[in-house]
């Protein structure tokens, strides 16, 4: 039984050992500056987002706001054939009863019309128009600073479960050496089956730990695999090294994001749109003048008519003036409503403010305190590993209870993966404060 349970777990190693180690280190390695090229040119939110500025730049145009004139080609043809019954109001002439009776008109024109005046208001719809245009723009900002965070955030998942990885790999190393010795002790009676059992246990905790680091591994693999529009199955690592820039002060941080904060900038574009709707719906109240023009051909026949066959060649003209006296206060009240709009953008700029201000803040101090921990923590691994080196020795000479033994390599671990934790959480943290103040892409 004891032979067995040795075959059997010896198997297992082999097997993890195979499927799990292996490939980690036969794979490509991407670093984080790829990750974010690749996002940039692949991630589908982004190209929606990019589609819809293209969209908005196509509108930004004087035509689409009607300064340009409008030409247009017209042209009508009608033909009747019946009987007609004339009385004339005069006497000079006699009247006509039943007769049969045909007409043709044929009518075509190049027309050309124009708003001369209108309130301004196609000066300021081609303003509104431009302002729509730096609206998507600032909206794509922000779908390409989530997406990198996305992106970095799944990019060190990864990169921490490929280091805990490994440190659960090296913790089943030691278990395993563990378990074989118990082995042979115990078939020489040095070791008890209570002691060979507890063994068993801790190594196979140990290779439940390695099986799930594994598979967390390969999931965070697949989303960021689909962030970057990839095929999900794409096999790959990233590169585990990380440099903390640890001089960022958070006053100037905080001049940055008032300056350059997308969010805050997108507020800023809400209160300009309502101001230009308002100026749009004030030029309503001023009179509309128009100019419009056609040169154009006609000829009507009819063989019941006075005049059996017209024809006119030549250029017509019109200038119109309207201007509503009364329309019931409704371009008041629009105008008003669109004030009460201006004034509540204020506020929300002022709300969105200080909401970015508390996320800067929170993120800052988040950053701060794991810059502590990373101190504290490599002095916390230094200690670690010479207890669990003297502890070691002291084990197998059997000057050590099996217990001691493992709280130290477990202590070890532990320390280590706090470590690896504060690392990529103070890198987030950072990419953060980067994104808040408006240079994720340009840190």
């Amino acid at each position: 039984m004891k032979i067995y349970n040795y075959k059997k777990i010896n198997v297992l190693f082999i097997v993890l050992a195979i499927t799990f180690f292996k490939p980690v280190y036969s794979q490509d390695s991407l670093s984080l500056k790829e990750v974010f090229s690749i996002t940039l040119k692949e991630n589908l939110d982004i190209k929606i987002h990019t589609n819809q500025l293209k969209q908005a730049k196509k509108q930004a145009n004087m035509g689409s706001a009607g300064l340009l004139p409008k030409i247009q080609l017209i042209g009508t043809s009608s033909f009747n054939r019946g009987e007609s019954s004339i009385d004339f109001a005069s006497d000079n002439f006699s009247g006509i009863e039943g007769a049969n009776s045909e007409s043709k008109n044929i009518n075509g024109a190049i027309e050309f019309s124009y708003n001369l005046f209108k309130g301004f208001g196609a000066i300021n719809t081609l303003k509104r128009l431009n302002q729509q245009n730096d609206f998507k723009s600032t909206q794509l900002q922000i779908q390409i600073e989530q997406a990198l965070i996305n992106s970095a955030k799944q990019y060190y998942d990864i990169a921490y479960y490929q280091q805990l990885y490994n440190l659960n790999l090296k913790v089943l190393k030691v278990s395993k050496e563990r378990y074989n010795r118990i082995v042979v002790q115990n078939e020489f009676g040095n070791a008890s089956s209570l002691d060979l059992l507890s063994a068993e246990v801790d190594l196979n905790n140990d290779s439940i730990n390695l099986i799930n680091t594994a598979l967390e591994l390969n999931n965070s693999k697949n989303i960021l695999n689909k962030l970057l529009n990839r095929e999900i199955e794409t096999e790959f690592n990233v590169c585990g090294d990380v440099k903390i820039n640890k001089q960022l002060n958070y006053q100037k941080l905080k001049q940055k994001t008032l300056l350059n904060n997308n969010n805050i900038i997108l507020q800023q574009y809400m209160i300009g749109l309502a101001k230009t709707n308002k100026s749009i719906d004030k030029g309503k109240l001023m009179p509309i003048i128009s100019l419009k023009g056609q040169y154009g051909y006609s000829n009507n026949q009819s063989n019941t008519s006075l005049i059996l066959d017209q024809t006119n060649l030549g250029l017509t003209g019109y200038l119109n003036f309207s201007f509503d006296l009364f329309d019931g206060m409704r371009k008041r009240r629009s105008l008003q409503n669109l004030q009460i709009e201006i004034e509540s953008n204020k506020l929300k700029l002022e709300a969105v403010e200080k909401e970015i201000i508390k996320d800067l803040k929170n993120t800052f101090n988040e950053y701060d305190k794991n810059l502590n921990l990373i101190r504290m923590e490599n002095r916390n691994i230094v200690t670690a590993e010479k207890l669990f080196s003297k502890s070691r020795i002291l084990f197998y000479q059997g000057q050590l209870s099996k217990n001691d033994f493992r709280l130290a390599q477990v202590d070890l671990k532990r320390a280590k993966n706090k470590l690896n934790e504060s690392i990529y959480v103070t890198r987030l943290a950072e990419l953060n404060l980067y994104r808040i103040s408006g240079t994720i892409i340009t840190p």
